[in-house]
């Protein structure tokens, strides 16, 4: 089951947190005599249990196992709904950042308990804002969103020993387990509610850049900004939210949490932008943030001894090196101001749903074309409605996109390939599930066109040279120099487009000579970057395998891999000079501390 949704100030509490302590909960057995149950004995509760990893796996482990007290947990979240004890606890297959339980009590209520394991960001910052989040979509927006009875924030403090949310259970069936026998109809008919509920998120902007949260659940001393004028007149009781320090998982992932940085609010004003002092590098929001992204960027390849590797750079290719990163984002940080559009439509900051996948979504038993429930909004934020994921993630397939826009050569739709009766019919069955998943991809894309023509615009400008650079940028200490180089140069050679005839001249600039090495060096690094994909698909991973694997497979996964090690050295190494410069290279190891 996917996650549900995704610190040292504040005291941030539930209102409905009582303390206490209990050491074993009560129940009837079957046979009607009473047993005792810890749940602390069950050590499942606590660690992950959802896969295993052939290489890595102490690391990934360690950061995905959390140690708390389950008693007071069940006892805390049987109080917050007025139930008798718990008599039952499901832990639910893990997602990437959180462990969900189902708890049961002695007179069959339900409530969801979530604990956020440590690589889900920030102690108390995480849990505070999708709380704050949660609130405010189910409150004032009206989108369906769980229920939340008790909640704390600070793991240091409460009972429990960890971060808590205790929340109503999701009505209804993941969208995942019924989105396959939904004709074409009643897929459309959940395209529309979607586009109707990110209608709401687009008419809602935000005075700022940055995650929300209640004034109350931020130290004094950290920069926040208010947003009560942006609230309805209803909504007297929730005028304590406020703007605060960002929670972009893209910003934390891969080790980036531990960069030592500002990470701020941004704050728009009537008549422009600033940043608070901190982030301050003068200009508009919109340009603070993306030259904020190089210079986090910046931050995280100085600060890492060793930086994740995308390829496979052996001896005599492309070699990465921290420098060279370092030059490119210095670079990319000189132009980085001239790169957000001038369409405050798609720069305005607006909260949003970054992964609406099909297990994020519920829809009622009875009516499969209803949405019942949202969840998942761990790690929401505000920002610039061209860095948020707009398209709904289920809608997403493997295959050639359409052309974009509803206009020209994109209007015609998908098509079935010339030569469809020729094919075999497994050819055309594939050939025509393309064609169906291409189709509801297109039809997102126009009714967003027609009912909230925002999105529409974002998708256009996400495709542009300004937003590639912008997004190469923020990857660049994992996807490497080359790829940001070439955005570069495509952006000095496209200057005037960018900044308008007659605007400020372009501070690059880039000779004949470092052209032909930057070409070289781009070929280069696909190759490394290919040659690493062809060595997961022998092994049978996705793109990007971390090394993931269920446990029945495990001891197979890490058999293959070593077989598939001595096999990828034995076609590369020419000399046995090589063989050490190779196994270096080789990327899928444990970590250093973690062997």
């Amino acid at each position: 089951m996917a996650d549900f949704f995704r610190s040292p100030p504040g005291n941030a509490v539930g209102k409905l947190q009582v303390a206490g302590f209990v050491n074993v909960l009560l129940r009837p057995t079957a046979r009607g005599i009473n047993e005792y149950l810890d749940w602390n004995s069950h050590d499942d509760f606590f660690r992950y249990t959802s896969g295993r990893w052939a290489f890595n796996e102490a690391k990934q482990l360690a950061c995905r196992y959390i140690k708390f007290d389950m008693n007071e947990l069940a006892r805390i979240a049987a109080q917050s709904i007025g139930a008798l004890p718990c008599t039952k606890i499901e832990k639910y297959q893990e997602g990437q950042f959180n462990k969900i339980f189902l708890m049961t009590t002695e007179d069959g209520k339900e409530v969801i308990m979530k604990i956020p394991q440590p690589n889900a960001g920030r102690p108390h910052f995480t849990t505070a804002s999708e709380v704050a989040t949660m609130h405010y979509v189910r409150n004032e927006l009206g989108l369906p969103v769980p229920e939340i009875y008790t909640w704390n924030s600070n793991a240091v403090t409460n009972t429990v020993g960890a971060e808590y949310i205790v929340m109503e259970k999701a009505p209804g069936l993941e969208l995942g387990r019924v989105w396959p026998d939904l004709n074409g109809k009643e897929r459309r008919q959940i395209i529309e509610q979607l586009v109707q509920y990110q209608k709401k998120f687009t008419a809602s902007t935000f005075p700022g850049i940055g995650s929300l949260y209640y004034a109350g659940d931020l130290d004094e001393c950290l920069s926040y900004i208010p947003v009560r004028e942006h609230l309805s007149r209803n909504a007297s009781i929730y005028k304590d939210f406020v703007i605060g320090p960002i929670n972009d998982q893209r910003l934390f992932e891969q080790g980036r949490g531990d960069v030592v940085c500002d990470r701020g609010p941004c704050k728009y004003f009537a008549h422009g932008y600033d940043f608070p002092p901190l982030m301050n590098v003068g200009g508009s929001c919109m340009e603070d943030y993306v030259v904020a992204l190089g210079r986090h960027e910046m931050s995280y390849v100085r600060s890492s001894s060793k930086l994740p590797s995308p390829g496979m750079f052996g001896p005599g290719w492309y070699q990465p090196s921290a420098d060279k990163k370092i030059a490119a984002l210095e670079d990319y940080i000189k132009i980085a101001r001239y790169l957000p559009p001038n369409d405050s439509l798609v720069t305005a900051a607006v909260l949003w749903h970054d992964d609406l996948h099909s297990g994020n979504i519920f829809v009622h038993p009875d009516n499969l074309t209803q949405i019942t429930c949202i969840i998942d909004w761990q790690s929401s934020n505000t920002l610039p409605l061209i860095r948020h994921n707009t398209r709904p993630a289920f809608l997403d397939y493997e295959g050639p996109k359409l052309p974009l826009g509803i206009y020209g050569e994109a209007r015609k739709g998908p098509q079935l390939p010339a030569d469809f009766q020729e094919l075999s019919q497994g050819e055309q069955r594939e050939a025509q599930a393309l064609v169906r998943q291409q189709a509801l991809y297109k039809l997102f894309e126009m009714y967003s066109a027609a009912e909230n023509p925002n999105v529409s615009r974002a998708i256009l400008h996400r495709e542009t040279l300004r937003c590639v650079l912008i997004d190469s940028a923020a990857i660049t200490a994992y996807h490497s120099e080359p790829n940001l180089k070439a955005r570069l140069v495509d952006a000095v050679d496209a200057w005037e487009e960018l900044v308008g005839r007659g605007g400020p001249p372009c501070p690059l600039h880039y000779p004949k000579d470092d052209r032909i090495a930057q070409t070289d060096d781009f070929t280069q690094w696909s190759d490394c970057l290919g040659l690493k994909d062809v060595v997961i698909e022998s092994l049978g991973g996705p793109v990007d395998w971390d090394g993931a694997t269920s446990a029945e497979e495990y001891s197979a996964a890490r058999e293959k891999l070593q077989t598939t090690r001595e096999e990828f050295l034995h076609l590369v190494v020419k000399h046995d000079e090589e063989r050490d410069q190779w196994i270096k290279a080789w990327p899928f190891v444990d970590d250093e501390g973690y062997q």
